[in-house]
């Protein structure tokens, strides 16, 4: 196979670009990242040790009854100051003296952050009356709250409702050491003579912001409110930014595994045993004004018709996940919680999804990069595609070669399109060519291709992580200083470039117009995907080297099967 000059230099420049940077990787940029790793830990734990200051003077409880229609916003300021707090793993739960959970960090994730200032840990502020495990139960307030921490991952929460027939809720948080979930066993219980019947207990599964207030992410977000059905485990997604009619519809009386809540990267999630046999409710509150302000939506899981007698109490185990969307890290919930990690916008492609996820960590395990991993991940796609590609290629270059007896029997029979029909038909099967040969191969890779997308896009295994010049996989790669808001983002421009060299490379189509046409998409993808995030463009750069490679094997085949053609001839 033979390369021209022009061909050689632009891909071993593409190659010296890629792989040379990261093996000859300057020791300051290594310096750099120690340097921020050190700044965030400091960060964390200055975080977590603010966080453990009690409060002097305990304040009054709030309601527990039906919450107050207009939340504080996830960035505002605490309703009570936290006092007690509980681990599990890399992430600390936050109790105020009420016994409310109203604030959970992250420790591992941090805020994207603003030009050079150092990146704090994310810190989910829940809104007042919706925080996860708050039982509302109509018609009926506390009046008192008792919180007795019994060890370092054991909290409990009793509180007590007067009246005729009077109820204890008693609430068990349990953190596992190692373990992402925190653990709560509530009993409703009674010390009346008689049974007391409740036609609602309605326990929150909390809010969360949407990615841009939550951890300072521009980039684009699906904020979406979720549920578990108990029978065949589907989950429903429900769109906040819907109409308020079609979203208050979209809710549910059926019994529920789990509610949940979640934007691009992150999902709080709550599991119930026994399940929610009454179905969710759900509100979806406006916070802020003006530009600034943005949907804060909460989720509950609702029992209904709930009885209990003396002795004989109401009791449910929770489950309670706050954190990215990562499969390994949710490994302690049900099988049915790993349907809420959506990587594909179409639920068609996700089984395709799935693999590719499972294949990239894999590669990043072997490789330490996954920099490196999605140029491996996207080398092996290329060559599992291979044959249908070459196959294509082959059917359109038989197409392209009995063109001319086509247009000898449309000039014969151009008064009788039946018989034209026919006859060229029978030259297809004579010569062994379908008409279909070479797009029907093409169609079976894009599903591949828009599976690989999703998953690159949707990961949150990429955010915060670096490769070659690209600071963060998850936004684009900037270099250098920006003029008007538009700055360098060089694996973009390098893939345009690519693209502009497999035009001229391609063989010459017979319209005039359409060569034309098919030369502005590089610039029409230049502008469009311009602000890619620097992991996609990664893959498209790296696609778009294998694609030349192909496309010169492909003219060196034809070219090789033209001479044998010929030799047979002679």
């Amino acid at each position: 196979m033979k390369f021209d000059k022009e061909t050689l230099i632009v891909i071993l420049f593409c190659v010296v670009v890629l792989i040379g940077w990261s093996v000859f990787y300057p020791k300051w940029q290594a310096q750099k990242v120690q340097a921020q790793q050190k700044e965030q830990s400091a960060a964390a734990q200055a975080a977590v040790e603010a966080a453990k200051i009690s409060a002097p003077q305990p304040s009054p409880a709030p309601a527990v009854g039906e919450p107050a229609q207009e939340p504080l916003p996830a960035t505002g300021k605490a309703v009570l100051p936290r006092s007690y707090v509980i681990s599990s793993g890399n992430t600390e739960y936050f109790f105020n003296s009420a016994g409310v959970l109203d604030e959970i960090l992250l420790k591992n994730h941090f805020r994207t952050a603003d030009g050079d200032a150092p990146q704090e840990p994310i810190c989910i502020r829940e809104a007042a009356g919706f925080e996860p495990f708050s039982v509302a139960i109509p018609g009926m307030v506390p009046r008192d709250v008792a919180v007795e921490r019994r060890s370092a991952r054991e909290l409990t929460v009793v509180r007590t409702f007067p009246g005729a027939f009077p109820v204890r809720l008693r609430q068990t948080f349990t953190a596992a050491e190692g373990s992402t979930v925190l653990q709560c066993r509530m009993e409703l219980s009674t010390t009346a003579e008689t049974g007391v019947q409740f036609p609602q207990v309605i326990v929150w599964g909390g809010t969360l912001a949407p990615l841009k207030q939550l951890a300072n992410d521009n980039l684009r977000d699906v904020h979406l409110l979720e549920y578990c059905r108990a029978a065949g485990s589907k989950v429903t997604t429900v769109d906040p930014s819907a109409k308020e009619e079609k979203f208050r519809k979209a809710a549910t009386s059926d019994p529920l595994e789990w509610v949940a809540l979640s934007n691009k990267y992150f999902i709080s999630l709550l599991v119930s045993r026994p399940v929610f046999n009454a179905g969710c409710r759900m509100v979806n509150p406006s916070v802020g004004e003006g530009k600034g302000s943005y949907r804060l939506p909460g989720i509950a899981g609702v029992y209904g018709n709930v009885t209990i007698y003396p002795g004989k109490p109401f009791t449910a185990e929770y489950q309670f996940y706050l954190g990215p969307k990562d499969l390994k890290e949710m490994k302690d919930l049900p099988a049915s919680a790993g349907n809420a990690v959506r990587l594909a916008y179409w639920g068609w492609v996700e089984p395709l999804c799935r693999p590719m996820l499972y294949l990239l960590n894999l590669l990043k395990d072997l490789t330490g990069s996954y920099g490196l991993a999605i140029i491996l991940l996207t080398v092996l796609v290329k060559l599992v595609l291979w044959p249908l590609i070459h196959k294509g290629n082959k059917s359109m270059r038989r197409m392209q070669r009995i063109q001319p007896l086509v247009k000898e029997l449309k000039e014969k029979y151009k008064d009788n399109q039946q018989e034209f029909s026919r006859q060229m038909m029978e030259l297809y099967r004579k010569e062994n060519v379908s008409p279909f040969g070479g797009c029907f191969p093409m169609l079976l890779q894009l599903p591949v291709f828009i599976a690989l997308y999703s998953t690159l896009d949707s990961s949150v295994e990429l955010r915060h992580v670096s490769f070659l010049w690209a600071q963060d996989l998850s936004r684009p790669d900037l270099v250098g200083p920006t003029i008007m808001g538009i700055g360098l983002h060089p694996f973009i421009l390098i893939s345009t470039g690519l693209m502009v060299l497999q035009q001229k490379l391609a063989p010459p189509m017979a319209d005039p117009m359409q060569h034309k046409m098919m030369m502005l998409m590089p610039v029409i993808m230049l502008v469009f995907f311009y602000s890619f995030p620097s992991g996609l463009a990664l893959y498209w750069t790296v696609n778009n080297i294998l694609s030349i490679l192909q496309m010169k094997y492909s003219q060196y085949a034809a070219k090789k099967e033209e001479l044998a053609l010929n030799a047979k001839s002679a």
